[in-house]
């Protein structure tokens, strides 16, 4: 709060508590609840380091046995969780059209695919045989959230499924957006417009 300047009374006006719940989540006496979690990270948090380091304080196990802060306003909290499951929705229905967009594309380079498959718990988007390789498509729409974690599933992608390949597909690519992720040489991001070029190089080598 000191690098904000801000007060304990004005971080509880702008995130709707009341100023002894603020005191006691930032002494360590209580956690918050989910949307004042969120709350917090959009008025204290400028980078996404910040968030991350944030959230790590609140789902630690030192913190699961402390009691949840209680709402100051129904009506207001009401409102600003019915706002996070829009955009939760919004990004969910931009990452099915962008899914689409990828199953399109496919279906333009005539290669066979398998979409949605599972097994063992573990499951990729599409999965393409041809000849003897074996290559899974991940799809991520948000680049700015998880890149990690999808980095991770595509190894586990590729360790079940026994793939050649597995390709994260965005929407575009820019390489600063993706500078220090590491991963395997078997493990390639690309942008979709660049899919139906991998693809074709893939099939006729």
């Amino acid at each position: 709060m000191e690098r904000r300047e801000l007060t304990g009374s004005q971080l509880a006006e702008d995130i709707g508590l009341s100023a002894a719940s603020v005191s006691r989540i930032v002494t360590g006496q209580s956690r918050p609840r989910q949307v004042t979690l969120s709350r917090l990270m959009k008025r204290l948090c400028t980078s996404k380091d910040e968030e991350q380091m944030l959230i790590a304080a609140y789902e630690s196990k030192d913190a699961e046995g402390l009691p949840l802060t209680p709402l100051l306003s129904e009506a207001a909290n009401a409102q600003a969780e019915e706002e996070r499951v829009r955009r939760f929705m919004e990004v969910k229905a931009q990452s099915i059209t962008f899914k689409r967009s990828v199953a399109r594309e496919l279906d333009k380079s005539g290669i066979a695919y398998r979409q949605d498959v599972t097994e063992k718990l573990v499951v990729t988007d599409f999965l393409l045989e041809h000849g003897e390789q074996r290559i899974a498509l991940e799809c991520k729409f948000n680049l700015h959230r998880d890149m990690e974690k999808a980095v991770i599933s595509a190894r586990l992608v590729r360790a079940q499924f026994n793939c050649d390949r597995v390709l994260i597909v965005v929407p575009f690519y820019e390489e600063d957006d993706f500078r220090g992720l590491e991963h395997e040489e078997e493990i390639c991001i690309l942008a979709l417009q660049d899919l139906a070029e991998i693809l074709d190089s893939r099939s006729t080598s």
